[in-house]
């Protein structure tokens, strides 16, 4: 993130250099996964880069050390960057771009705060005793990303909060429950204690990715949670227009497969070549751009066809 010791002015070209900045900081940091949103208008897909920069803050964050409180230090200055955005004192150009999008598209800013509201859950705590605090963790976090994304998809429907952020918690849980080993190496448990507990799973033979039946339960039931939080959330695709259905239905049904894929095959979740092939990630992205429709079991097919 650029920063400066003194405040920006938000003129054209520096919110035009922000979005620029955002784009590229973006495109490096989820390495090709934007696919679904290559059918959004110019100005969407900028709005998007603005708020998944802000989503990359948030996980930048998650990652931190917590050492000598090194990592709430950071915390509070990038909070603190962000109200003074919002109070039109910006230390950063994609603070320009983020600010503009919100505006432009009424997004609400407790929608950005939330996301860093539970990095700073994460930071004092650096752990989940329970399903619950686990899942209030992915409502500031994943839900809130989904909700200001709502509003660059065009919705048509003024109820779409509760399942956008049902969506985002299904997304979020299910990258947590791909990305474990990668995590759990790095001093990150994301699992509720309670539930690695109840199901006597061995932490260390998960650093060492060896499968063990009682990973496999863990797997199953954190699949469990996160299909029935998808599938509340897919109420959103009918709350949208065609292009947002098109690129919302892509998201969710790439991340329908991958808890599909991780209940069946629990090991998966274990393997350092992750859920995917190369072959399935780059068929998802073709099909998306073909236009193609994708099946979601549990939505009806209208609702779901694409057209070129």
């Amino acid at each position: 993130m650029l920063q400066t010791e003194n405040t920006i002015e938000p003129n054209f070209d520096c919110i035009e250099r922000g979005y620029k900045s955002c784009r590229g900081a973006v495109k490096q940091f989820f390495r090709g996964e934007l696919w679904y949103a290559s059918n959004l208008s110019s100005e969407n897909r900028r709005g998007l880069d603005a708020v998944l920069f802000n989503l990359m803050r948030t996980i930048d964050m998650l990652e931190l050390e917590s050492v000598s409180g090194l990592a709430l230090d950071v915390w509070h200055e990038i909070r603190d960057e962000l109200s003074d955005a919002f109070s039109d004192k910006y230390h950063s150009v994609e603070l320009t771009a983020l600010v503009d999008t919100a505006r432009r598209y009424d997004i609400p800013k407790q929608f950005l705060f939330d996301p860093l509201r539970g990095a700073d859950i994460w930071i004092r705590q650096r752990e989940f005793q329970s399903w619950e605090d686990l899942e209030a963790f992915l409502s500031n976090v994943g839900g809130s990303i989904m909700a200001s994304i709502v509003p660059l998809l065009e919705p048509t429907s003024e109820d779409w909060h509760i399942p956008a952020f049902e969506a985002g918690k299904a997304i979020m849980l299910t990258r947590i429950m791909a990305n474990c080993v990668y995590d759990i190496k790095a001093n990150r448990i994301f699992f509720a204690k309670d539930d690695i507990e109840n199901c006597e799973v061995d932490i260390p033979r998960i650093k060492l990715r060896r499968e063990t039946k009682s990973f496999r339960h863990l797997i199953r039931l954190y699949a469990a949670r996160a299909e029935k939080l998808l599938i509340d959330g897919s109420q959103l695709v009918s709350m949208v227009d065609f292009d947002g259905k098109r690129s919302l239905t892509s998201l969710l049904a790439y991340h329908w497969q991958m808890l599909t894929k991780m209940k069946i095959q629990p090991e998966l979740a274990l393997s350092d070549r992750g859920i995917f092939t190369l072959a399935e990630q780059l068929g998802f992205k073709s099909k998306h751009l073909m236009g193609l429709k994708f099946h979601l079991p549990f939505l009806p097919d209208e609702t779901v066809t694409h057209h070129h």
